[in-house]
């Protein structure tokens, strides 16, 4: 009975450590979307601003038409 306790705690233990692995790996992803996704709208406003793209959707589209 003790040798099965041992062996349900290390599962116990690894469940533990990969949880924190996946969330830590999801985290990671997550920030580099959003850092992605920023650095996208920044480009695309800074294009805006210098007229080399029109974005209907954008507020600075609305203010030239």
């Amino acid at each position: 009975m003790n040798r099965i306790q041992l062996l349900i705690s290390q599962i116990d233990y690894i469940d533990q450590m990969m949880t924190a692995k996946i969330e830590n790996e999801r985290a990671y992803i997550h920030n580099q979307f959003f850092s992605q996704l920023g650095s996208t709208y920044q480009k695309v406003s800074l294009a805006e601003k210098h007229y080399h793209v029109k974005n209907t959707c954008s507020p600075i589209a609305r203010e030239l038409a």
